[in-house]
Order: structure tokens, then sequence, then C-alpha cells
């Protein structure tokens, strides 16, 4: 199953329309269809946003090969991609959780 494939099974087992995923994921409902039309997948950080919407793990939405990538790049590629949007605090917590070293974020 694709992540096209993946989103749309979750939405209907849900009850979830395009416009209510939106809603949800705080992605515009132009892009949520275009996203779930195209063949190629989403960022990340859009992937990281629609599984918080449908309330699964990100993991389920990635290929075995991505699965294998290091938690560190992933959340690395997030944060260049949105670190503007992270308070200094924010950036601070995130960085001693990934070095081991603080609490849940």
């Amino acid at each position: 199953m694709n992540w096209q494939e993946k989103v749309l099974d979750l939405m209907e087992k849900k009850g979830i329309t395009q416009k209510k995923l939106a809603q949800l994921s705080g992605i515009t409902e132009s892009s949520i269809s275009r996203y779930l039309h195209e063949e190629k997948r989403p960022r990340i950080d859009i992937i990281v946003n629609v599984a918080r919407a449908l309330q699964v793990e990100t993991d389920y939405f990635l290929e075995e090969e991505e699965k294998c990538e290091s938690a560190y790049n992933i959340v690395a590629t997030a944060i260049a991609r949105k670190g503007n949007e992270l308070t200094p605090e924010e950036k601070n917590r995130l960085i001693a959780l990934l070095l081991g070293g603080g609490d849940s974020v």
C-alpha cells in the first residue's frame, strides 16, 4: 500500500473527509487533495502533520528503507524546514532530547 492509499484507508475507517483532515492537520484542503492524487509523496513535515491528525505513528506512512533512517536525520530535516516556528527554548529542549539529556518535549 502506498502513502496515498494508507491515508485514504485511514480516512475511510475514521470517517474523516479531506476537509476535516485539512482542519486537523493544519494543511489546506487543496494541498491535501494534491498530496492524495499525485504520485509523489509530501515532505516529512507534512507526513508528520497528517499522521498526528489521523492519530497514527509517522512510521506507518514510511517505506521500509525510510524506517531505517535515524530519528536524528528525520527530526533534523523537520527542524530545518520548520525551525523558524520554534522558540529558542523549544529548540534547546529538542536538542537536549535528541542528545539524550532532556525530558519529553
